[in-house]
């Protein structure tokens, strides 16, 4: 038996298929006692070292390390192994500065070696008689001043210098566990270019070898394989998990942390309470009591920081978003400023955030505005130092798809034969499912050999590593140097990654903190902008009444395209069913709206409206309930029913919500008798303590997070506030931000329509970057015109700000050499040149003239220059042109022509009908888009048509006497006057036409 001291890990994506927890197994059943990891990159130690701890197997934590070598273009591989602690410390050290550099100097090296066991890896070192010995010696005496007990690799059967006998022992570099698992490890390789030609590891034996692969009778190798052993032995390195390791907040002189934090707390809650009408005794207590919570558990310094951060960005006037997750239950973040919502007044538990009967870190995670995000992450970064700072790694895995695709890609497999691969894998969970188990696919993969080495390697690296990148959001800070508890290498914004993943991270102790970007609280910042821009008025956004009417208006009526969490078709339905009017109710929405909870929404509207009895168990659960129609909807429920029912502390009742959660029987019955216990002491009798905890248990998957959904509701109603009282800016914020998606503009453009504001074709003159309030309007962006970009808009903007441009020639005379002729016809057809009084088809065909004019013509004087009138395009010829360069029709639609008519008689268009409307009669206004006729069961005719306006269609009937009277008059782009009666069939409107005109 031997240690096998050079495995590599999938982690090291070089064609490994190295899974911890079947190595581990593997080397159960095969009798090893030990094994050591040693990737180039540290990715994957920690779940290693878990996973051979809980397979019982001796985990030895080693390193694979490029070493500089004599000369600038030599370099040699070494295998390190930790001794002890201090060795692992080193192992940290250099394999981040081999991250960062690319290899190890000697002399680093030196600074690093101790505790650590050293192999030269022989054929890389140039340590064989044969080749470059003068070299080899020389790199040998370094490493002898290095260290004097070095071992040298050996695989048998090999020449070496006598020197190195007693240092020879055995490696075998192992990429995967079994032999017939070669072809996949190459292709594996193939896909992370490791190598150009698949036979190039033909020749290695690159799977975990067995006493039985070793037939030497070479003396040194028995040797060789005996040191394998001894190696181990030395090797008791252990990591070190489950404790905090927080960094140190530097507090004001003659504080300490803890004094620091009481004092920032108090003077905040003086402030969030003056002038407000409030039993102040309640907070007062509320925060001695989680202050003391905060100091017992040793995160005064982790609420400091957070509050550093989020003091810099207000200062900056970024819009910090009101809170996420259990934070907001919190009074202490209130009072600092690092959330926004009123923990007593929204009646939020502190335990559901920081539970004293359950020691885990705090998890305070920030909404900041996206395009601002990273500059509080830099300021984080300066303030504790780029070696106390970093990103986190986080790895994507070979999904089937992709397992699939660069398998093929290697293997050069026909398309048709991928594509059949790609069909059938999404009706399974598994490649490896779909081969055993899909008849086509058996019968592909035994006819075609390429087929069945395609189905069985993409089965296999299906689930391993693909590419590292980084973490979203997550950052960690530390007291000392970073590479004290993870190796580091390269990361985003001139910071360190860490090359452990965040869940390890949290597992050594370390601190997290979520920096999450919010589209969102962009949105609202930039409109908060444009209105002090515009009218001087600068919102406070925090302040905002709750109760505003136009606001619930707008919800009641489901308009919330652009609302933050409000936009999805089944939220929308859930709010014509509820009809919002109090800002709890945005709060209940969000925590119904979600997988699980959503199973209530029929039983919680029909108790909303009366339509179905509410009953309680016992009346301590209607004090409870009664906010929520007797439904349990938020985890704070249960944890109240707990603790006032059967007299659990809020921190035993949170564990008890945790516990029943998972619903494993075991832990149910366990909970059960413990529960009933604590009811019986408070007085009640079994059956009603049963009965209460069934309905805990029912319904404890089901309870959402109730301090997450008050946070985001904020968010949903600031966005729903400012649409309502400010909408011209609102849509113009939104439009801007969804520039170069013409669908979604399209639906921006309706908005301001049905909000009285009309956006109007681009001006060179007055149009920017973005939708530009002009009085009543909004100007389309030049930017949002095809071909022209935010390059072409910058060099128009910047050129008429030194002076408008009065004419066509002198436009196209001052801009021509910036803007190619595509640009500017782009520009023509959106309607940007309209203000020179000129029509289109005059303006494109004089384009070359006005050019050549401006260039060669300065022998002419300009007014002599006359450009010839051409006859306009047709409406239809101008409606396609418009169409080709914004996407969608915004001044070229047939209704336009009609507006008068329209307005005179108070026609409706399609996109002003709604539900309302359904059952009655109308006169409307509608373009015909489709004609479908069909016969009916008695042979007759009869029509179905699409109308349309310039922003929905919706579907029309044409019954067989209307049929046969208008038939004639039937045209496709007509515009049509028509009395109809509205009905509704599959969720949408349908008009039953009754007359029609042709305008």
């Amino acid at each position: 038996m031997y240690t096998n001291l050079y495995v590599q890990s999938n982690y090291e994506m070089n064609g490994s298929m190295i899974v911890f927890d079947d190595l581990m197994r593997f080397l159960k059943t095969k009798g090893h006692k030990a094994v050591a990891l040693t990737d180039s990159r540290l990715y994957g130690m920690l779940k290693f070292y878990e996973s051979a701890k809980k397979h019982g197997v001796h985990p030895i934590l080693g390193l694979k390390l490029t070493l500089e070598g004599i000369n600038t273009e030599q370099t040699n591989h070494l295998l390190l192994y930790a001794k002890s602690s201090k060795g692992y410390q080193n192992i940290l050290k250099l394999a981040s500065m081999q991250a960062l550099q690319g290899f190890v100097s000697l002399r680093e090296f030196e600074n690093f070696s101790e505790d650590l066991v050293k192999i030269v890896l022989s054929k890389e070192s140039c340590l064989y008689p044969d080749v470059q010995s003068n070299q080899a010696k020389l790199f040998l005496e370094e490493l002898m001043k290095i260290d004097q007990k070095f071992y040298v690799s050996y695989t048998g059967n090999q020449d070496f210098d006598s020197s190195l006998e007693s240092r020879l022992v055995f490696v075998n570099q192992t990429l995967y566990l079994k032999e017939e698992d070669k072809a996949a490890s190459m292709i594996l390789a193939s896909i992370f270019n490791q190598s150009k030609d698949l036979v190039l590891q033909e020749e290695n034996r690159q799977y975990f070898l067995d006493e039985e692969d070793f037939s030497s009778e070479d003396p040194h190798f028995i040797q060789a394989l005996k040191r394998t052993n001894e190696i181990a032995q030395l090797c008791q390195a252990d990591i070190t998990v489950e404790q905090k390791i927080l960094p140190k907040y530097p507090v004001k002189k003659g504080y300490n942390a803890k004094e620091y934090l009481h004092a920032l707390s108090y003077k905040g809650l003086e402030k969030r309470l003056s002038k407000k009408n409030l039993n102040k005794q309640d907070y007062y207590k509320r925060l001695d009591y989680e202050l003391s919570v905060i100091d017992q558990m040793g995160y005064n310094d982790y609420f400091l920081i957070v509050w550093d951060f989020v003091k810099y960005a207000k200062k900056q006037q970024f819009l910090v978003g009101p809170g996420r997750g259990s934070a907001a239950a919190s009074l202490v973040s209130y009072c600092l400023g690092i959330t926004s919502v009123d923990p007593l007044a929204y009646d939020l538990v502190f335990e559901r955030f920081l539970n004293p009967e359950r020691i885990s870190m705090p998890d305070i995670d920030m909404d900041l505005p996206d395009d601002k995000r990273d500059q509080v992450i830099e300021y984080v970064r300066d303030f504790y130092g780029i070696d106390k700072v970093a990103s986190i790694c986080t790895f994507g895995t070979f999904l089937s798809k992709s397992a699939l695709r660069d398998c093929a890609r290697i293997l050069e497999v026909d398309a048709i034969v991928l594509k059949e691969f790609l069909d059938k894998e999404k009706n399974y969970d598994s490649i490896g499912q779909m081969i055993k188990e899909d008849g086509q696919i058996i019968h592909l993969m035994d006819k075609h050999e390429k087929a069945k080495l395609l189905g069985e390697a993409a089965s296999k690296i299906e689930h391993l590593m693909r590419h590292v990148s980084t973490h979203a959001a997550g950052v960690i800070i530390t007291e000392g140097p970073l590479t004290e508890h993870t190796a580091v290498q390269e990361g985003l914004l001139d910071m360190m990654q860490t090359q452990y993943e965040a869940k390890d991270l949290e597992h050594i102790g370390l601190l997290k903190i979520d920096f999450l970007g919010l589209r969102n609280l962009s949105a609202i910042d930039d409109v908060l902008t444009m209105i002090k821009e515009d009218t001087n008025k600068k919102i406070d956004i925090y302040k905002i009444p709750l109760d505003d009417a136009k606001t619930y208006q707008l919800l009641r009526n489901v308009d919330t395209t652009g609302i933050f969490q409000l936009e999805s078709p089944g939220m929308r339905s859930l709010i014509r069913q509820m009809k919002p009017n109090a800002f709890e109710d945005i709060v209940t929405m969000l925590a119904l709206f979600r997988p699980g909870p959503m199973e209530n929404i029929p039983s919680y509207i029909n108790r909303r409206f009366s339509k179905e009895p509410i009953e309680y168990i016992h009346p301590i659960l209607k004090d409870i309930l009664e906010p929520t129609s007797g439904i349990i909807i938020y985890q704070e429920q249960i944890i109240k029913i707990a603790n006032l029912f059967a007299g659990y502390s809020l921190g035993e009742a949170d564990l008890l919500r945790r516990a029943v959660s998972k619903k494993q029987q075991g832990v149910l019955e366990k909970e059960r008798a413990r529960f009933v216990q604590y009811a019986l002491r408070q007085g009640h009798d079994a059956k009603i303590s049963n009965e209460i905890y069934d309905y805990i248990v029912k319904f404890a998957n089901y309870g959402f997070n109730r301090a997450h959904s008050v946070a985001y509701a904020m968010v949903s109603y600031w966005m729903a506030y400012l649409k309502a009282n400010y909408p011209a800016y609102f849509i113009s914020v939104l439009s801007s931000s969804v520039i170069g998606s013409e669908k979604k503009i399209q639906e921006f453009v309706y908005e301001g329509y049905k909000h009285g504001i009309e956006i109007v074709s681009p001006s060179v003159n007055k149009s920017s970057t973005r939708f530009e309030p002009d009085g009543k309007y909004l100007l389309y962006p030049l930017q949002g015109i095809k071909f022209v970009g935010i390059n072409a808009a910058k060099e128009i903007i910047k050129e008429r700000e030194k002076k408008a441009f009065d004419s066509y020639i002198d436009f196209v005379g001052r801009m021509h050499k910036m803007l190619n002729k595509r640009v500017i016809e782009s520009l023509i057809y959106a309607g940007a040149l309209d203000g020179f009084s000129l029509n289109k088809k005059t303006m494109v065909d004089s384009l070359e003239d006005v050019i050549n004019f401006r260039e060669y013509g300065q022998h002419i004087v300009e007014h002599e220059f006359v450009i010839q009138d051409a006859k306009e395009y047709s409406f239809e010829e101008l409606k396609e042109l418009e169409e080709s360069v914004l996407g969608f029709n915004l001044s070229m639609n047939p209704l336009k022509k009609h507006q008068a008519l329209i307005q005179k008689h108070k026609l409706s268009k399609p996109s002003d009908l709604t539900e309302e409307m359904i059952g009655k009669n109308i006169r409307m206004v509608g373009m015909i888009q489709r004609i479908h006729e069909i016969k009916t069961k008695t042979n007759k005719k009869m029509a179905f048509l699409t109308i349309s306006d310039e922003f929905v269609s919706m579907d029309g009937v044409l019954f067989t006497k209307a049929y046969m009277e208008y038939q004639a008059i039937l045209e496709v782009n007509g515009v049509y006057l028509l009395k109809v009666k509205i009905e509704k069939r599959d969720d949408a409107l349908q008009l039953i036409i009754n007359q029609m005109h042709k305008l």
